[in-house]
């Protein structure tokens, strides 16, 4: 619901009468002092609703009359707010912080207010408003738990750089209670943009619930963070809890639960969905990577047979050829002993030749035996040459 515009400032409103029946002093003495808080909310809520913001005024007067706690002050603050605003009552203005700052202005009247101010504005998601004033009330309230909740909700969700700085100060606070990590835990569930961020809200809303401080808007919360982690399953049991634990109330809120549990379970069937098609793509690419691979073997095995045999080729060549060689080296070597066998035999015939007749037939032999022998080592060198011709 959007809030209405705030009115201009004007001239501080009149006081409205105190509700009709006992004191307030009386009405508090009669309920026990765990019930105090829920009794004084009941006592100003029908003012919630009017024109006036006398009731904040009211509250921090009754609260230091009754000697209230701070637990006991946060938790009027917080539930009168939220009446106010389902009431659309307007939010706090100048008008009221001008009198909270005056004379007749105390520090728990500051307090009370900045409390209601801030969870006004934090019901309606003003992160921005609501960071301005934060930066404001620090300078007053820099310890107070609930002040510091009220700045990282407004820094996590305008996503400030200083936003989880003040988270960890707000939960790690001496005087934190349960509104104040009831609000820390709203705050870091703005924070998707943070890494941890969902481990962080369940570590707290763990640390709530072995407080006893469990409550329907813990389980919706962790039920979120769990979606965002993908457990499903655990989410589904969180949203459910809170559904069961909030039984009948506002319809609005009961409509973000049954939202959250429709978000979980599309984000179930959405990952089941795609684990479905990526087991398919698996399947059918693992096949298809196969069927190349074996396309490849058989390819490459066809062509290392074709080298292979290639090779088989070449080498019995260069094997033909090199038993060519040594034969043809040996016929030429067998050659050139026959010539030196030749030659000596001749010479010794030329030595022993006494006339020149003989001489001359001699040497007619040699020239004869010469001329043989190169016909024969041309022939040699011929034929293994032709051999290898196409």
């Amino acid at each position: 619901m959007e809030q209405s515009p705030v009115p201009r400032p004007g001239p501080p409103p009149a006081e409205e009468a105190p509700p009709a029946g006992p004191p307030v002093g009386e009405l508090l003495a009669a309920v026990p002092p765990a019930g105090r808080a829920v009794a004084l909310v009941e006592y100003l809520k029908p003012r919630t609703s009017g024109d006036s913001l006398s009731w904040i005024a009211d509250l921090a007067r009754i609260a230091e009359d009754e000697g209230f706690d701070l637990p006991q002050i946060r938790r009027a603050s917080t539930d009168l707010a939220w009446l106010a605003r389902l009431a659309e009552q307007r939010y706090p203005d100048d008008r009221e912080w001008s009198i909270a700052r005056g004379l007749a202005g105390t520090r728990t009247r500051r307090l009370v207010l900045a409390y209601v101010h801030g969870q006004r504005l934090r019901f309606d998601y003003r992160f921005g408003e609501l960071r301005t004033r934060c930066d404001q009330w620090l300078g007053e309230f820099h310890d107070d738990a609930l002040v510091l909740g009220l700045a990282a909700f407004a820094g996590l969700g305008s996503r400030a750089p200083n936003g989880l700085d003040l988270y960890r100060r707000a939960v790690e606070a001496p005087d934190a209670d349960d509104k104040s990590r009831n609000l820390a835990l709203t705050a870091i569930w703005f924070a998707d943009h943070l890494d941890g961020s969902a481990e962080m809200l369940l570590g707290l809303s763990e640390t709530m619930m072995a407080r006893g401080e469990g409550n329907p808007n813990v389980h919706y919360r962790r039920a979120s963070a769990l979606r965002r982690l993908g457990r499903f399953d655990e989410a589904l049991v969180e949203i459910d809890l809170a559904i069961d634990l909030f039984g009948v109330g506002n319809m609005l809120v009961h409509e973000q639960y049954a939202q959250e549990r429709r978000a979980i379970v599309d984000a179930r069937d959405m990952r089941r969905q795609a684990e479905g098609v990526r087991d398919v793509l698996s399947t059918e690419l693992a096949a298809r990577v196969d069927e190349r691979i074996g396309e490849a073997t058989s390819a490459m095995e066809e062509r290392v047979e074709d080298a292979s045999r290639q090779l088989a080729q070449r080498v019995a060549v260069a094997q033909e050829l090199v038993s060519e060689g040594l034969l043809k080296m040996v016929e030429v070597l067998g050659l050139f002993v026959t010539l030196l066998g030749f030659l000596i035999g001749s010479g010794t015939v030329i030595i022993k030749a006494r006339t020149f007749q003989e001489r001359s037939i001699t040497m007619g032999i040699v020239v004869l035996g010469a001329i043989v022998f190169f016909a024969l080592l041309r022939q040699i060198v011929g034929t293994r040459r032709n051999r290898h011709r196409p």
